[in-house]
């Protein structure tokens, strides 16, 4: 018991870096969601495809991919109809991570292809794609 005591955060602070890697990582590809960089990207958006951005609504205004459609994280389940099936779907936020659970979500919901956009709308921004902000 005393080891438990001594080592209690340490245990603590295991449990949630395990949890971020299963959310993040793990999670993702369990559930056939891939990976999509900027320059990738570039190449398949001559093709089909819905983007995705489900960051929050400031972030949203501030500046977002002039061809996304916007459902937030915690709505993703709920209006998941507001998504073309049939087609590929690129999910984006601002660093990657809130993406990667949101395409895993469509990936268990039955959308067939699903990419998560690494690094966010800094890599969006970083590639020089184009960038439209809300009135």
């Amino acid at each position: 018991m005393d080891l438990i005591e001594q080592n209690l955060s340490s245990l603590l602070i295991a449990a949630f870096v395990a949890w971020i890697v299963w959310k993040r990582f793990v999670a993702p590809k369990l559930a056939g969601v891939k990976k999509i960089s900027a320059a990738e990207y570039i190449k398949m958006s001559t093709q089909p495809h819905t983007l995705l951005d489900v960051r929050q609504d400031a972030e949203w205004a501030r500046g977002h991919a002039a061809e996304a459609i916007h459902i937030p994280l915690g709505e993703v389940v709920q209006r998941s109809d507001e998504i073309p099936v049939g087609q590929p779907v690129v999910v984006i936020c601002a660093s990657g991570n809130r993406s990667a659970m949101a395409a895993t979500k469509l990936a268990k919901l039955g959308f067939a292809s699903t990419y998560n956009f690494t690094g966010g709308m800094s890599a969006w921004g970083g590639a020089q794609l184009p960038v439209k902000r809300s009135a």
